[in-house]
């Protein structure tokens, strides 16, 4: 399996954990440095994250990467995409199309997601 093989299943995972609420999962692909800033502007680190999918802020109901881009450079991977993501937050329904750029580090063997950057496409 290829880095950027390996990289898109990790995607596939995080994405399936967003929507399982599975904070336990998300807790382990996600570094200690998290910086996730949402389409927004707001800014969660990887407590507030986990935190939110745990108690239920953020309720993932559907999350579809597409024309994701894999880049590697060493122990650094850049994801671009795009994302449709129907989620609640703070039990407010959105609808998100978005543009994506994410990054993956790899430390003592294992990679780690430690940010999300995503602007909305206009309708």
């Amino acid at each position: 399996m290829t880095v950027e093989q390996d990289i898109l299943a990790l995607e596939a995972r995080r994405c399936a954990a967003m929507t399982a609420q599975d904070a336990g999962t998300l807790a382990q692909l996600l570094h200690e440095d998290l910086v996730y800033t949402h389409s927004s502007a707001v800014i969660d680190s990887k407590h507030s994250y986990v935190e939110g999918i745990r108690t239920g802020k953020f309720r993932y109901r559907k999350v579809e990467p597409s024309e994701q881009k894999v880049r590697v450079y060493g122990d650094t991977a850049l994801v671009t995409g795009r994302a449709a993501i129907e989620v609640e937050v703070d039990g407010k329904p959105k609808s998100l199309r978005l543009r994506y750029l994410n990054v993956w580090v790899k430390q003592a063997g294992a990679w780690k997601f430690v940010a999300w950057q995503s602007t909305s496409i206009p309708a």
